[in-house]
């Protein structure tokens, strides 16, 4: 038990420095990238970061500068990524490439914990997480789909959240399902 309460804490900790922190932590990166929405996926990684590596870090010494460390780093590598692709650009200029964040494989193995996760849950249940979160289909759709009722989806979808949100944080679903509704 003593290591449940420890997990606890620590998911309490994040979302707690999740409310906190984001929006300073979005000022910080705009002060090097001077784009809101790269600011915001800067701070989505920081955080995506440090849930991955949320078993390395003591939660006891204060978090903000290791937060801020981390902003400025990720800012200052997207800053560093934008040079190499312009001159990219200019030596072969049909090729096109997207920034890509980075700890791509810590979001990948998170989605997939998450995928594994809402494979445990009752097949019904299971169908209309998948179709919501990994298809992206409407309540409607779904409900068409399944030939079940729109409130029945709703139900679903609540009870799904609610067994995800038992292993991890709500901040940490929203940055994985950024379309996540009424959350």
């Amino acid at each position: 038990m003593g290591r449940e309460t420890e997990a606890c804490d620590v998911k309490i900790l994040f979302e707690n420095s999740f409310r906190e922190f984001f929006k300073s932590l979005c000022f910080h990166a705009m002060s090097f990238v001077k784009d809101e929405e790269v600011a915001k996926d800067v701070v989505h990684d920081v955080f995506l970061t440090v849930w991955v590596r949320r078993d390395e870090i003591d939660f006891a010494q204060p978090i903000l500068p290791y937060l801020l460390s981390l902003t400025r780093h990720r800012a200052i590598n997207y800053l560093e990524h934008l040079k190499v692709k312009v001159r990219h650009a200019e030596q072969k200029p049909e090729a096109e490439e997207v920034y890509l964040p980075a700890d791509d494989a810590g979001h990948e193995e998170l989605i997939l914990k998450i995928k594994a996760r809402i494979g445990t849950l009752p097949d019904r249940c299971r169908e209309v997480m998948f179709l919501y979160l990994i298809e992206c289909k409407k309540y409607k759709e779904i409900a068409e789909i399944l030939g079940i009722s729109v409130n029945t989806v709703k139900t679903h979808i609540s009870t799904g959240l609610k067994y995800l949100r038992e292993e991890f944080p709500a901040s940490l679903l929203l940055l994985c399902f950024p379309d996540l509704k009424n959350y």
